[in-house]
């Protein structure tokens, strides 16, 4: 069980360390792709464009390198409940959304491919922690 946590520690780790790399790289694309939700007014999506980047990184660090996974998992996790809802709200008022998760899209993005993106992630975030849980439970026994 363990190999198979590593596994998936590292690709989902490694998911948002790409992803958050790419935005901290241009965050001013990032903000276009933020406002294209038109959710966030100024400043708040310019500190999101800012912030989120470097949050991503360094969570996807610490599933990575098991230092404070499960706070950074629980952290990941929430984020991508919330990019859910957010997909989902821009979906139900008909928006074309660029959704910037691994740079900036030239065209709209699918939403479909977005739900099943997330949902994946999402299941493997919940995957991880319930396998580190089971780690930590019987390590504790």
């Amino acid at each position: 069980m363990n190999w198979i946590r590593g596994i998936l520690a590292l690709v989902f780790g490694g998911v948002f360390v790409y992803a958050g790399a790419v935005k901290a790289a241009d965050p001013s694309r990032f903000l276009i792709d933020i406002r294209s939700f038109d959710m966030l007014p100024d400043p708040f999506a310019a500190w999101m464009a800012l912030g989120l980047p470097w949050l991503e990184l360094l969570c996807g660090l610490a599933v990575i390198l098991g230092v404070l996974r499960h706070g950074a998992l629980l952290i990941l996790n929430l984020a991508l409940v919330v990019f859910f809802v957010a997909i989902g709200i821009a979906k139900s008022r008909g928006l074309d959304i660029h959704c910037g998760c691994f740079g900036g899209a030239d065209a709209a993005s699918s939403y479909t491919g977005l739900f099943i993106r997330d949902g994946l992630l999402l299941v493997t975030g919940f995957t991880l922690m319930w396998l580190c849980r089971v780690r930590r439970v019987s390590v504790t026994a």
